[in-house]
């Protein structure tokens, strides 16, 4: 149960950096119809900047969640090896 939380970071912060490259590097008409904010019309122009800059800040806290909980882990899988030897 440890690493389930870890890998739904990690999948979060990978969906969330494709959904922010998207939203920055393609204009609104030109969004794929998956991404939320899609307009049909073609002749709109502008980028999503705000929704764009919000993915990439989930992305980054949800790399940043992963990290900690693998240090975490870490740290109390050697704290029960150090307490299990007799050390």
């Amino acid at each position: 149960m440890k690493w389930f939380w870890i890998a739904v970071l990690i999948v979060v912060g990978v969906l969330a950096g494709i959904l922010a490259f998207e939203y920055l590097t393609n204009s609104i008409g030109q969004l794929p119809s998956w991404v939320p904010g899609h307009v049909s019309v073609r002749k709109t122009r502008g980028h999503m900047h705000k929704r764009g800059y919000l993915a990439a800040i989930v992305a980054v806290g949800a790399f940043a969640g992963a990290g900690w909980l693998i240090y975490k882990n870490q740290r109390s899988v050697k704290a029960a090896r150090r307490t299990t030897s007799g050390v």
